[in-house]
């Protein structure tokens, strides 16, 4: 605070802080005295004032929320449907990518798959579409077939087969990518219970 505050005033400042701090609104706590300074600029009513110190800390909270998610997520890059050229790729449907991206089809709990020969941008539309459903608040995991076939043979091995399987069941959306390259064994067949909608790419 920049002006010097009566000594009562102070120690409700510091209760305050205290107690941020004990819910754990570290950062609703660390920007409490630029809040109650630009509250006494501004003359913000207590209610503008509180609605601004909250908002601080859903944001942040948020914030962590999305590292998190796209941590657990292991993209491969940080593509957006943004950063995709349709006029460059005038076989791909942009109204059906567009659609795609409302998620609607995690509702529906409908697979998604790619299909085309290299180089059109397969991985580069299942990864965007994945980044809006992780943008969306929804877990993601993004893995090659070659790595889920590798992972689930590992496991079966070990004897770890439903762990496996509730691993990837776990997110809402699965992408699997270079589908079409999955190495195709006895294993093969074995299928998830309950699996999560998958967002495959084949080429």
């Amino acid at each position: 605070m920049s002006d010097a505050m009566p000594m009562s005033q102070a120690r409700r400042y510091q209760q305050l802080r205290c107690h941020l701090s004990y819910l754990k609104l570290n950062d609703a706590a660390e920007a409490l005295p630029h809040v109650l300074d630009q509250a006494r600029a501004e003359r913000m009513t207590l209610t503008t004032a509180l609605m601004k110190l909250l908002e601080i800390e859903v944001e942040a909270t948020e914030a962590r929320k999305l590292s998190s998610r796209l941590r657990f997520a292991c993209l491969p890059e940080p593509w957006t449907l943004n950063d995709f050229d349709f006029a460059a790729q005038p076989g791909v449907d942009e109204k059906l990518i567009r659609d795609l991206a409302t998620l609607r089809f995690l509702d529906n709990a409908s697979n998604v798959l790619l299909v085309g020969p290299p180089g059109v941008g397969k991985t580069m539309l299942a990864v965007a579409l994945a980044r809006s459903a992780v943008d969306a608040g929804h877990r993601v995991y993004f893995t090659t077939a070659a790595e889920l076939a590798a992972k689930c043979h590992k496991a079966a091995l070990e004897g770890r087969w439903s762990s496996i399987m509730r691993f990837f069941a776990g997110p809402r959306l699965l992408v699997i990518d270079e589908l079409g390259c999955a190495p195709r064994g006895a294993d093969g067949s074995r299928g998830m219970r309950g699996p999560p909608p998958v967002l495959a790419g084949t080429g």
